[in-house]
Formats: C-alpha cells, sequence, structure tokens
C-alpha cells in the first residue's frame, strides 16, 4: 500500500505526545539544583546589523545548497512525494546539493535535487536555490543554533499578537483592543501550573539586539513566503502557550522579538523563562553506579545508623535535584532499606526518600552486546543510557503524571507513559508540539528542542517550562531537562545529517528504549 508521506502523517500524530503538566509544586529560588557548565546562550539573529540592507550570504553557503523557506521541507530517499521521507528541513536552513543540476522524478514541476548525504528535496514554494536572496538571507539570520542546548531564546505568553511586521503604535493600540493593558493577564487554572514553574514574574524582557535590516523604518523590506505579510496581525499565541524567538530590538517604544519565521510580538505581553540548570551526570572514571537522586528541591538530611539500626540525622544534606553514589548493600529492612554513601562511610540515606538509578547486569533480551540504547522506569523517574552493559550517563526525567499505565485503560487519557521496547521512529532538532491537528489555535509550545518520537504519539522531548524532573509531569511523554535531551540526541541513532533538522529511522539503524513501569 502507498503511503503518501508518510513522515507527515507520523509527525502530525506525534503532535498528540505534548506534556501537559497539571501537578503543583512550583521550582523555588536558590535551589542547589546539580551542577551544570555555563550554558552558551542561544545567539542573537547572526547579522541584524541596522544597515538597512541584507547582509553577505553565509560563507559556509558558497558550494551549492537547497535552502527552505517554510516548516516542514521533506528530504525523501527518491525523487517522489510517495513513501517514507528519510528526513526534513526546517525554515532557515539550507542542505548542500549533490549536484547543482535537478533530476528526473514526479510530481515536482521545478525539480527534484540529491542532497548530502543522500535523499532529494522538491524545489517548489517552500524551497529556494537563491540564497542570496534577501527574504532567505533574512531568514537564515535566524535561524537555530544547531547543536545548542537552547537553539532559541523562550518565552510564556500571556496571549500576545504576532504581527507580519512592526506595527505603529496606533496600529497596536486598535490590534489589542480588549486584550487588556500590557502585563495583565488572565490567571489559568490548575492545568497550567507545570507550565508555569520557570517564569521570572518580575523580570521584563529586554532589548538585546540592534533592528533587523528586515524591518527597518517599520517597514518589512521582505516577502512573506507562504504567508500574506500584508496582513499585520498574523494569529494570537493564546495565554498558557509558549514562544520562541531569536532576537529582541527596540521600536517605537516598545521591545519586540523576532519570531524564526520573521514575525513579530511584543515583549510585553509575554513572560520570560528562566533557563533549568538541572542535567544528569555522565558515568565515567570515579563516578559509577548506583547513584541515590534526591528528587526534592529541598536538601535531604544524611544519616547515621547504630548497632541497633537506629538513625541519627546529621547535618550534611544531599543537594535538591541532584545525585549520590551509594553501595548496593541494603541495611535496615527490605521495606526500609537504608544505603551507605560509597565516598563518606558511615553516613547513610533513607532508600524510600531517593530514586534509585540501578546499574543492569544482564542485556534485555532484544538488545545485542555492544549496542546503545536507553533504559527508562517510569515509578522511580530514571534514565539510564547504556553502551551494551556499560552505563555511560544516568539522570531524572518526568514520566505521564498517571503513573504507571493499566492494561486497558487509554494512555492519553489517563496521561500514562506506555511500557515497552521500542525504537526511536523520527528526531527532530526543534519542532512546535501541540495537541491539536493542523496549524494549533488553542495551545502550543514553539520550537522545542530535541525531540525523539519513540512510537507516536509518545515522545522523549525537551520541557523547557520545568525542572521538577524525576516527579510525574506529563501527559504520556518522557521529559527531559533541556542539558539531558541535547546530550540524549546526539548519542542515539541515527545521527541527523548536517544541515537536516530530523531524520527518521529508515535513514539508519536507530536506537532502542527500554521502557519499565518500576
Amino acid at each position: 500500500m502507498k503511503r503518501s508521506m508518510a513522515w507527515r502523517s507520523l509527525a502530525a500524530a506525534a503532535l498528540l505526545a505534548l506534556s501537559f503538566g497539571a501537578l503543583d509544586g512550583n521550582a523555588r529560588d536558590g535551589v542547589d539544583i546539580a551542577a551544570a557548565p555555563q550554558a552558551e546562550p542561544a545567539p542573537a539573529a547572526r547579522a541584524l546589523d541596522g544597515s538597512g540592507e541584507a547582509p553577505a550570504a553565509d560563507p559556509e553557503l558558497a558550494s551549492p545548497h537547497i535552502g527552505a523557506t517554510d516548516y516542514h521541507v521533506w528530504i525523501m530517499p527518491k525523487p517522489t512525494h510517495e513513501g517514507l521521507a528519510f528526513g526534513s528541513m526546517r525554515i532557515g536552513t539550507a542542505v548542500k546539493l549533490k549536484s547543482p543540476k535537478p533530476v528526473a522524478g514526479e510530481g515536482c514541476a521545478r525539480g527534484w535535487y540529491e542532497v548530502e548525504p543522500r535523499g532529494y528535496v522538491c524545489l517548489n514554494r517552500r524551497t529556494t536555490l537563491e540564497l542570496g536572496d534577501p527574504y532567505y538571507r533574512a531568514l537564515h539570520s535566524v535561524a537555530p543554533n544547531r547543536g545548542a542546548i537552547w537553539p532559541y531564546r523562550y518565552a510564556h505568553s500571556r496571549g500576545a499578537p504576532i504581527y507580519s511586521r512592526v506595527p505603529t503604535p496606533e496600529e497596536w493600540a486598535a490590534a489589542e483592543r480588549g486584550m487588556g493593558a500590557p502585563g495583565t493577564y488572565a490567571e489559568l487554572g490548575e492545568w497550567a501550573k507545570g507550565h508555569e514553574e520557570l517564569i521570572e514574574k518580575d523580570v521584563k524582557l529586554a532589548a538585546t539586539d540592534p533592528v533587523p535590516w528586515f524591518f527597518e523604518g517599520g517597514k518589512r523590506h521582505v516577502g512573506g513566503g507562504t504567508r500574506d505579510v500584508n496582513r499585520l496581525v498574523w494569529k494570537v499565541i493564546p495565554n498558557g502557550s509558549m514562544l520562541s524567538y531569536a532576537a529582541a530590538f527596540e521600536m517605537h517604544g516598545r521591545v519586540w522579538l523576532v519570531s524564526p519565521d520573521l514575525t513579530v510580538v511584543p515583549a510585553d505581553r509575554v513572560q520570560s523563562l528562566r533557563r533549568s540548570q538541572f542535567r544528569g551526570l555522565e558515568l565515567t572514571g570515579s563516578v559509577q553506579l548506583p547513584l541515590a537522586w534526591n528528587r526534592s528541591f529541598e536538601g535531604l538530611p544524611l544519616v547515621t545508623r547504630d548497632s541497633s539500626g537506629r538513625t541519627t540525622a546529621t547535618d550534611e544534606v544531599v543537594a535538591g535535584k541532584s545525585a549520590i553514589m551509594i553501595l548496593e548493600k541494603a541495611h535496615g529492612t527490605k521495606a526500609d532499606p537504608y544505603y551507605e554513601l560509597r565516598d563518606r562511610p558511615g553516613r547513610f540515606v533513607r532508600g524510600r526518600s531517593v530514586a534509585i538509578s540501578w546499574q543492569k547486569k544482564t542485556l534485555p533480551r532484544s538488545i545485542k552486546p555492544g549496542q546503545k540504547w536507553l533504559d527508562a522506569h517510569i515509578v522511580p523517574g530514571t534514565l539510564t543510557a547504556y553502551v551494551g552493559t556499560d552505563p555511560v550517563y544516568a539522570t531524572l526525567f518526568s514520566p505521564g503524571k498517571g503513573g504507571v499505565p493499566v492494561p486497558g485503560n487509554d494512555l492519553t487519557k489517563f496521561a500514562t507513559t506506555e511500557v515497552g521496547t521500542f525504537r526511536y521512529e523520527w528526531k527532530e532538532w526543534a519542532a512546535t508540539m501541540s495537541n491539536e491537528k493542523g496549524d494549533p489555535t488553542v495551545l502550543w509550545f514553539s520550537d522545542v528542542p530535541h525531540i525523539q518520537y519513540i512510537h507516536a504519539p509518545l515522545a522523549q522531548h525537551v520541557a523547557f517550562w520545568h525542572e521538577d524532573f524525576g516527579d510525574p509531569k506529563s501527559a504520556e511523554c518522557v521529559n527531559v531537562s533541556p542539558i539531558d535531551g541535547r546530550f540524549l540526541f546526539g548519542f542515539t541513532e541515527p545521527a541527523v545529517p548536517e544541515g537536516w533538522n530530523g531524520v527518521g529511522a529508515n535513514f539508519g539503524p536507530s536506537t532502542p528504549i527500554v521502557i519499565s513501569g518500576l
């Protein structure tokens, strides 16, 4: 049976994987989160100078490339739209051509072009060979920083209009009539608490970049691709949705955020998000399993035990959202075990107060020796990356808030993460996620980074809106931190080729993940 653009269908189905956190528990200020290297900021737009002219073309694109001028440009294994896509490109990026000449194919009037390392892209209204074209250059200037922890900057919308250009004060007064004064908003319900944990309520987004050349003088100097740039208000980002942006500049006394599609959003109708620094641990040298994780944000006291088993709290604590190495031997009772710290003899942690990352002694049946794979456990919220029986990275993740799935219950309805052994079906550097089909209008998270679809709609993806990892918070997905997400994305196969945004399991061997309840 022919399946036209089956990966398109897969991606659409996988949009249902957005994790709608609904648990209480706001992130606390001053928490000692597991140490992480200083994360690089998402770059400002590459050439947003105020000269009023398009900057020179990127020298990296001097050889023949095909560029994407819209979202989800598909890379096909053959020069036809039929069948499973190998992968995808995203707006503002380009893929190197094997030859500047088109090849014979079907369903593409302007011709198919063979790309590196393999596959074909159709030249149509979503793509261009003219990388010196001002519209493509503008898109490329706000393209994501491939490989960064945060490919964009992110904000939480409180009901913000999306403009195709910078409006005048008179225009925005008319367009925003009925939205309330900037900075005001309606409180959302209990369901949204999991999305609001990293909001910096007292922080106002400031202009950090010059006025982009394509918005000089309050006008838009480039076309709009598949969108009508004569339409001033493109749409409204609903209260509770997330915005990605590449730059922030000031015009007419107001700060504006530039989105990847060259639309702008007023900064005073969104809220800044604090970047989580939570991360797992690379298991090298002296850092080895088992690890005991304090899933709380509060410090967890260590204890001593006397010969009778009586415990006494010490003034030493395991910092919130961090791990300590423990010995495997359990003390106390089976129902209430204590574990001695590997590097602090005589100090113990209560087993019932921590989540433990245990090392697998044998491989699951479907895993081959030396193969990469991931081991996820719902109840403790632990996730470990392995090469064969050797663990290489351990962390916490947030599973579905419904806990371990019950046979016969609908996974999505009961917000439970599916158990089983799967292989990643599709990987994307960044993509907008929503539980709506088609162009979302009710709620969406823009450009979520490092998405890995496990078994659509089940996905493993970054949650940049909370850092309560280890606790169940998602609709059914495997939520990981931004830092962990980048590591795991690079760890799993297939690798995403240079210039591509997404790649499918039909491109090369795919890494398995084993999800268990306990």
